[in-house]
């Protein structure tokens, strides 16, 4: 039972840092569909509003809005070339370390999702601090040279 309530402790505190933020994530999907080069602040964008939708699907409990959500995070797309070649040049010896926080985040979605198909929230709950660790944990690391990079 204290696990449990730690869990929703973190996660408590996580959804408020998301929530403090707006982003409708329809219209950040929309915007993206429109254009057909796809910028790497584009997609960031995208995953944001998509962790965001995962936030409210833990708070209303709706598995299937948990579900789209983490669906929309594994199929996000991919930046335009010219974006990736900027990123990989940025990167250099540490693509690899890039690629690991993308996997944990890419990996967390599929197991997001998988548990929201099967309505299980306290996996959804722990798989959810993993991702959000992911993203913090290369933002950390990499967005400010990215950002950069980009200019």
């Amino acid at each position: 039972m204290y696990k449990i309530q730690k869990i929703m402790i973190i996660t408590s505190a996580v959804i408020a840092l998301f929530v403090g933020v707006s982003v409708n994530a329809q219209q950040q999907q929309q915007d993206i569909e429109k254009n057909t080069i796809v910028t790497f602040k584009q997609v960031m964008q995208g995953l944001l509003s998509e962790t965001k939708m995962i936030t409210q699907g833990i708070i209303l409990e709706d598995f299937s809005l948990v579900e789209s959500a983490a669906e929309g995070i594994i199929n996000h797309p991919k930046p335009a070339m010219s974006q990736r070649k900027k990123l990989m040049k940025a990167l250099a010896a540490k693509v690899a370390t890039f690629k690991g926080f993308d996997e944990v985040v890419h990996g967390g979605a599929i197991k997001i999702k998988q548990a929201a198909e099967d309505q299980n929230m306290v996996v959804i709950v722990a798989e959810y601090q993993k991702l959000i660790m992911g993203c913090q944990s290369c933002h950390t690391t990499f967005k400010d040279a990215l950002t950069i990079a980009l200019q």
